[in-house]
């Protein structure tokens, strides 16, 4: 008797590739500027939760102030041991000399795309100025900031040395500045956080001032000198800050430069995987 046999031949199609996720070194940077009387570590811990909410949007790339100083306020006892302590201001006016090629050097050095630029109490005056100085052409500028956020922001602005601002207290820049001429000094887009219950709530609405209210959100949170901790306030300033990329690469985009970033679309709430280049 013949047996007849059959032959099966069972095809197996490779699975599909896995979505595309940006690699770390493929998202946008943001400088961030850390307040007077801490360091880059101390504001990496303060930024944890915004850090999380925008794991898959931004890189966060920290760099100490290069002048040491006492702790500032309320950083102790929690930050004890976390020293050296550093601020942007010198009592010498040497901000020129060293804050601009630190600056650099750190950018340089990380080697990713800077998008913006993000400060805390004291570095959000200096942020603000570095965002004026590119507004206004000025020849040691950092072009590539298309937008600020500042987190509860004192006054004045920050200039360096010879640069456009002088570092002056906030009456004497009140007094010579403060006119109708100088009141809105920048029109980048960015962001303002003041805290309602934070002691230098008035220098962070001063601070406000300066910029134009069509290219400036002001968030106000039941805060005192800190960042949002609630988490329906991390998403409110998360979701503002994607919002300004996505600003900035359309402007790129209409401007004539190719796209270079790549903003996930999923809710942040989502997102978990933090990725932080301190400076230290």
């Amino acid at each position: 008797m013949t047996v007849a046999t059959t032959t099966t031949t069972t095809t197996t199609s490779s699975p599909p590739p896995p979505p595309h996720h940006p690699k770390p070194t493929d998202l946008p940077c943001l400088l961030c500027l850390h307040g007077g009387g801490t360091s880059a570590a101390i504001f990496a811990i303060q930024t944890g939760r915004l850090r999380r909410a925008l794991a898959k949007h931004f890189r966060f790339v920290f760099v100490d102030g290069p002048f040491e100083c006492p702790a500032g306020p309320g950083v102790l006892p929690f930050f004890q041991g976390m020293g050296p302590y550093r601020r942007w201001i010198s009592e010498d006016g040497d901000e020129e000399g060293k804050v601009r090629p630190l600056l650099r050097k750190t950018m340089a050095d990380d080697g990713g795309t800077f998008v913006g630029v993000i400060g805390f109490s004291q570095g959000a005056r200096l942020a603000l100025g570095l965002l004026h100085e590119k507004q206004e052409k000025h020849p040691e500028a950092f072009n590539n900031f298309g937008f600020g956020v500042f987190i509860c922001g004192t006054y004045p602005p920050l200039g360096m040395g010879s640069a456009l601002f002088p570092v002056t207290p906030a009456a004497q820049f009140e007094s010579q500045y403060w006119n109708a001429k100088h009141e809105r000094i920048i029109d980048v887009p960015s962001i303002h956080v003041i805290g309602e219950r934070d002691p230098y709530a008035r220098k962070s609405r001063l601070l406000a001032r300066c910029s134009e209210p069509k290219s400036a959100t002001v968030m106000e949170f039941g805060i005192g000198h800190h960042l949002p901790s609630k988490p329906a306030d991390t998403q409110r300033l998360a979701e503002g800050m994607v919002a300004l990329l996505r600003d900035h690469q359309q402007q790129r985009e209409a401007d004539g430069w190719k796209a270079e970033v790549v903003v996930d679309k999923r809710a942040s709430s989502q997102v978990e995987v933090i990725q932080i280049a301190v400076q230290a």
